[in-house]
């Protein structure tokens, strides 16, 4: 029955792989990532199996940390895009969720009596229905978290570390003779405070990522304020000094300067004209964060043009819209910028329709022709651009509401489309 116990171990340090690539944000293009990984990770597998038959498959457990999470620590690292806490924080939450799977499956074998059918069967359910989990409800915010959240990550690796070091230090190896009482309770106490652990420390990540998102609408909303304050006085010192505009002007038609008059009169028609504050909507935040971005866009000499109809109330989280907004139209500034001052364009369609349905459409001047992948979004690597860069951010907001996203690129311009539903129409 050692081939059961043999296959299982095979299976699991398969998964381990799987499970961490869930989560890991490659360097390099996936193709590349997953040759070396794997090609990296069969290396290490033939080196424990190897351990596992000339030293006696319990060694296993005693010198993994040396045989396979070091090597693989190593291996992955080079291949990672992030570089610090991020990257080494992923490594012991993905490991640690392994060993613990690998010792309560073990656990549920012992209790079935060490035939190692319970130790087989319960890994090929257990492994591939976690990384379902992982799939479904943790990896696209783990990703968005990642991506936005550079800080505070240091410190709760040394939990990860901590623990994982725990689990190594209090595991049972397959075949070893069970522990005491004592020992068991401390080894269950280990594994119950693993996944509560985690939970708190994935819990406030995404607070400190929201505390941040909420200061980042904050400061834009700020701009806002400051820009049109400084406008507000600068139209009241025009309006203190018009007494004498007025008597210039006077002076100029008693003497019958017609011409000069008038070109007075543009100069000052557009100094006032400077002091107009666009409001695009009557939701403030959404406001913000128009005004802000438009006014870039018309500093690198984009022409705007946009149509808004949205009421000071939305159906929706004002954060996410101004996610969608943000990044959609820094995407675009920042195409505009590689074509010709003289074609560089940026419209802008956002309404909220009868039935609550929320539409965008944006459209920019696009130098080159984009490539698009599997999922829809531009595909960035090949050209070293950034445009599209921040359109995943814009596709998790998408999806969290179960809305529309189309991505098009034709005839130098690229085109988005965004709808988002009202929760009650979700279903339909």
């Amino acid at each position: 029955m050692t081939i059961l116990r043999d296959i299982s171990f095979l299976w699991s340090m398969l998964h381990v792989v799987a499970l961490f690539l869930l989560l890991f944000q490659p360097r390099y293009s996936w193709r590349t990532t997953l040759i070396a990984g794997f090609a990296g990770a069969g290396v290490l597998l033939v080196v424990n199996v190897l351990a596992m038959y000339w030293l006696g498959h319990g060694i296993i457990m005693s010198i993994a940390f040396f045989t396979c999470t070091i090597p693989s620590l190593v291996l992955f690292f080079v291949l990672s895009k992030y570089r610090d806490g991020r990257y080494f924080f992923l490594f012991c939450l993905t490991d640690t969720v392994c060993f613990w799977l690998l010792q309560a499956t073990n656990f549920l074998d012992r209790l079935a009596g060490d035939t190692y059918l319970v130790l087989l069967v319960s890994r090929l359910i257990l492994f591939p229905l976690v990384e379902l989990i992982f799939w479904r409800y943790l990896r696209r915010p783990y990703l968005e978290l990642q991506e936005k959240q550079s800080r505070g990550w240091w410190t709760f690796t040394a939990i990860g570390a901590v623990y994982y070091l725990l689990i190594m230090a209090t595991c049972v190896p397959v075949g070893a003779e069970m522990p005491d009482t004592a020992g068991l309770l401390r080894i269950l106490l280990v594994m119950a405070l693993m996944p509560l652990t985690y939970l708190t420390i994935l819990h406030s990540l995404w607070q400190q990522m929201q505390i941040y998102e909420n200061r980042w609408q904050i400061d834009l909303q700020r701009q806002n304020y400051n820009a049109i304050c400084q406008k507000l006085e600068l139209g009241r010192i025009y309006r203190h000094d018009m007494r004498h505009h007025l008597i210039v002007l006077d002076g100029m038609l008693r003497q019958g300067d017609t011409s000069t008059a008038r070109q007075y009169v543009g100069e000052l028609s557009g100094k006032l004209a400077s002091l107009a504050q666009t409001v695009w909507c009557a939701n403030t935040a959404v406001n913000a964060v128009l005004a802000a971005y438009f006014t870039q866009a018309e500093e690198t000499g984009c022409q705007v043009k946009a149509e808004v109809r949205v009421p000071a109330q939305l159906p929706y989280g004002e954060m996410d819209l101004c996610i969608i907004l943000a990044n959609t139209l820094e995407n675009a500034i920042r195409a505009c910028w590689e074509v010709p001052q003289d074609k560089r364009l940026l419209r802008l369609k956002l309404e909220l329709t009868d039935n609550q349905r929320l539409t965008l459409f944006v459209e920019n001047a696009c130098s080159q022709l984009v490539t698009f992948g599997p999922d829809g979004l531009p595909v960035t690597s090949q050209s070293g651009s950034e445009h599209g860069l921040g359109l995943r951010s814009v596709q998790g907001v998408v999806r969290r509401h179960r809305g529309l996203m189309r991505c098009q690129c034709e005839e130098g311009k690229f085109l988005l489309w965004v709808a988002l539903f009202p929760r009650e129409q979700q279903g339909d």
